[in-house]
């Protein structure tokens, strides 16, 4: 792959979650904003959600508003995945992470890089290039503004900046898609290579969270 620009401004991680629990807390989360505390109620249900919490120092829990973390540190702290010593176990091989979260272009993530620079077939349904680009966008933009109708997921107080996410059989789905032949590379692609490279290290992270039965969080670094 010719590099185009070696520098980037942050750096991107895939962070592997417990996908149990992944999607209902951020929607428990959502919803408590609006009021509404029916799946928060449900979770306290949970033991290995209130061990979770217990475990990193939270003794009330009942109420949200009995816990001082802004949404992106609580939702974070209650599905990253973890070892049997509390310490955050890092999925796929260090290449792998290193190359997915410094792309060599001006973009820095390799997950926009690839929105950018794929099309759809001429003359095949675009169905499954429309699924592979939600999924994608899953990660990109899933827990921005727009889609959560506040900041914290980008300024958490704890320095978090969350851009998005996608459960354990998400995972699955956007790795057959990448493996498909819904989509190929735009012929304005800006770096040789760029797409093919791009894809092969988000697989390789892709394979390690399914080998886990893992979800996965999009983070973004300065």
């Amino acid at each position: 792959m010719n590099q185009s620009n070696s520098s980037t401004t942050a750096f991107y991680t895939l962070d592997g979650c417990v996908s149990e629990n992944l999607d209902e807390i951020f929607q428990a989360l959502l919803e408590v904003r609006n009021g509404d505390e029916i799946i928060w109620k449900t979770l306290l249900k949970k033991e290995s959600f209130c061990s979770r919490l217990r475990s990193q120092g939270l003794d009330e829990f009942d109420d949200r508003t009995e816990i001082p973390w802004d949404d992106a540190t609580l939702w974070f702290t209650s599905v990253r995945m973890l070892s049997r010593d509390s310490t955050p176990i890092m999925l796929g091989e260090n290449k792998n992470r290193e190359r997915f979260g410094r792309f060599p272009h001006e973009t820095g993530s390799s997950l926009q890089y690839i929105l950018d620079n794929i099309v759809s077939i001429p003359g095949q349904s675009e169905g499954l290039y429309t699924d592979l680009v939600e999924h994608l966008e899953y990660l990109t933009q899933r827990c921005s503004e727009m889609n959560t109708g506040h900041k914290e997921y980008q300024e958490g107080k704890a320095g978090l900046i969350i851009l998005g996410y996608i459960t354990f059989e998400e995972v699955k789905a956007l790795r057959s898609m990448l493996l498909g032949s819904g989509w190929m590379v735009s012929r304005e692609e800006p770096l040789d290579g760029g797409v093919r490279d791009a894809v092969k290290h988000l697989n390789a992270l892709l394979m390690a969270a399914e080998r886990r039965g893992a979800g996965l969080i999009h983070r973004q670094h300065e």
